[in-house]
C-alpha cells in the first residue's frame, strides 16, 4: 500500500503506524521475519504503538521501533486529542480489547 500510494502522488509522505506488542507469534520463524520486514520498511516514516501491557514487559516494540528507524509511542501516552478520526478509533478499540486484561492482571 506504502508503495503504491508512493507512486500514485509522490508529494505525498506516507505514515506507517504500526500498533503492536512487538510479539512476532506466526509461525516459528516469526520473529527473523518481522525483522527481515522491518529493516524494509525502515525506508517510510514510521511511528509504533506499543501496547503491550503488564508488569514485565518484552520491550520488543521498541526493538521493532529501532530497526524501523521509527519513533516509538507508549500506547498509554497516546492522547486523543493528538490523533486522527481514524487514529482515535484504533486507540480505543485497542485500549478497549486490553481492559479486561488489565483488570484481570489487577485482580489477580
Amino acid at each position: 500500500m506504502l508503495r503504491r500510494e508512493r507512486i500514485r502522488d509522490p508529494r505525498r509522505r506516507p505514515l506507517l503506524v504500526v500498533v503492536t506488542d512487538g510479539r512476532a507469534t506466526a509461525g516459528p520463524d516469526a520473529l527473523p521475519r518481522a525483522r527481515r520486514v522491518s529493516a524494509h520498511l525502515a525506508a517510510y516514516d514510521t511511528v509504533v504503538i506499543d501496547c503491550e501491557t503488564g508488569r514485565f514487559r518484552m520491550g520488543l516494540a521498541g526493538a521493532l521501533a529501532a530497526t524501523m528507524g521509527a519513533d516509538l509511542v507508549d500506547l498509554g501516552e497516546v492522547g486523543r486529542d493528538a490523533v486522527s478520526v481514524a487514529g482515535r478509533t484504533i486507540v480505543d478499540t485497542v485500549k478497549d480489547r486490553l481492559s479486561p486484561l488489565d483488570q484481570r492482571r489487577k485482580a489477580a
